[in-house]
């Protein structure tokens, strides 16, 4: 039970952290305006298909790369959108690094065979 009670400390101590609390306002802010929220929107979801596809290795056409960097150039344009994606990636990194000790610690876990594997597909390994 120790193990859970320390996993809603984390989980109340990421909520309450700066980088957190920036998130939610810099969401507030693009959920408020409907065109920022679009732009943004239209921007991830062109940036998870070109993602998906990679993964899938499959071949990306030159005019999704032109699409995702002319989003990405209207994003990076935009103040609002721009902070929502900044404060988005930081809260991404918090999360990423928290999996990736909590996976150092329970490496011998692993079933037989995974051991290296997992920390070799880890992001931040």
């Amino acid at each position: 039970m120790f193990a859970y009670d320390l996993a809603r400390e984390l989980a109340l101590a990421l909520k309450e952290s700066d980088e957190f609390k920036q998130f939610n306002k810099s969401k507030e802010k693009i959920t408020s305006d409907e065109s920022n929220h679009k732009m943004v929107r239209e921007f991830q979801l062109k940036q998870w298909e070109i993602r998906e596809a990679q993964m899938l290795d499959t071949e990306i056409s030159e005019e999704k790369l032109q699409e995702l960097e002319r989003l990405y150039s209207l994003v990076s344009l935009n103040p609002t959108a721009r902070e929502y994606l900044e404060s988005e990636f930081e809260v991404s990194r918090i999360v990423n690094d928290i999996q990736k000790i909590i996976g150092e610690a329970i490496q011998d876990a692993m079933p037989i065979g995974f051991e290296k594997l997992a920390l070799a597909e880890c992001p931040l390994s």
